[in-house]
């Protein structure tokens, strides 16, 4: 593996970057990917890649995949009617989980197989400046101000606010130009809301699914346990990073939320690394898997991926997850309403414009 080179750009696709060379062997990896379109659209980059020289080989890994295994051969199965016959020769699907071995599907190289495990080590610790573009950056600042004025903290430097989104200056500077009309510039550079941005805020509810990376979990068991049941596991576990949000952190702050009991469980992780540790699950809930289709979710846990965290920790220890998140899980489970009382609920003087 002396040879194996990272991050490597390609001029077809148009700049597409692969996670890793080793020769003619190109390698790219999506880490706990969980839509096929996703899977499919890169399985076509790779594809249009190793088709420009007829000695390339591609092979795309599956890094933790929350699809089955039965369903990705399907999807694998149905390119072979797209692509010519030679290219689907020089493809190859790698399934890795931790500690079940790798399914492959097409054919490996011996030398290929040997450096699946460090090419998904790489692509783990780097995906963190891929996972998140300026579009996404322009969302979390956004999030970041919100909260800043929900606690009603007063005016904060662009240096400060680039840290606690973990971006660069013009980043941040960009993204403040685009919420100007919102805003109260002081004389001393610093900014804050000047109220709640209504329309930018519904841009981000509208696009919340592909702003936060969302991971859902149905019970395969046959005897779900019950959300307060899940709730008190938690609290023994304390797991790092995992703060509780959804309907049961919008009641904290709100007891009077319109709404008979609690749906599901929304947790929020804080997860700077490509790959989350969602190791806790199997302690609080061995009956919980990756749901599928329309699988009613019992557990969701949405990642949280800039460097400042909002969330709270109460006398007992529990962490609670921030209001905007609380907000956004509401939004995502169709409560509106309930969403317009929260908002209502931790606005300054109830006033949101």
């Amino acid at each position: 593996m002396t040879n194996l080179q990272f991050d490597a750009e390609f001029d077809i696709p148009p700049g597409f970057r692969a996670d890793a060379v080793m020769g003619d062997s190109v390698f790219e990896v999506l880490v706990a990917p969980r839509d096929l379109r996703q899977v499919m659209a890169t399985v076509m980059d790779v594809a249009r890649c190793t088709g420009t020289k007829s000695d390339r080989r591609g092979i795309l890994i599956l890094d933790e995949p929350l699809i089955t295994e039965g369903r990705l051969r399907e999807e694998w199965s149905s390119i072979q009617g797209i692509l010519r016959p030679e290219v689907v020769q020089r493809l190859a699907l790698v399934i890795h989980r931790e500690g079940g071995g790798n399914a492959v599907v097409g054919s490996l190289g011996s030398r290929e197989g040997e450096c699946v495990l460090a090419v998904v080590e790489h692509a783990r610790r780097h995906v963190q400046p891929r996972l998140r573009g300026p579009s996404n950056a322009w969302y979390d600042i956004l999030r970041i101000l919100i909260n800043q004025w929900i606690k009603g903290a007063g005016p904060i430097t662009s240096l400060w606010l680039g840290e606690a989104a973990g971006c660069s200056y013009p980043t941040v500077a960009s993204a403040l130009e685009k919420l100007e009309r919102y805003l109260v510039r002081h004389s001393d550079r610093r900014v804050e809301l000047k109220a709640f941005p209504k329309d930018a805020w519904f841009r981000l509810v509208a696009n919340a699914d592909k702003v936060r990376q969302t991971f859902r979990f149905a019970d395969h068991s046959g005897q779900p346990r019950s959300v307060g049941s899940l709730v008190s596991r938690l609290q023994k576990l304390r797991p790092e990073g995992v703060a509780i949000g959804g309907v049961m952190g919008a009641r904290r702050r709100y007891p009077a939320l319109d709404l008979v009991g609690t749906p599901r469980l929304d947790l929020t992780l804080h997860c700077r690394a490509r790959q989350p540790d969602l190791g806790f699950l199997r302690l609080l809930d061995p009956g919980l898997k990756p749901a599928e289709g329309e699988d009613p979710a019992r557990l969701v846990i949405h990642l949280l991926r800039y460097p400042h965290r909002f969330c709270e920790t109460d006398a007992d220890g529990v962490l609670w997850a921030d209001p905007v998140e609380c907000l956004l899980d509401l939004h995502e489970m169709r409560l509106e309403s309930q969403a317009l009382e929260l908002l209502h609920a931790v606005a300054p003087n109830g006033v949101i414009g």
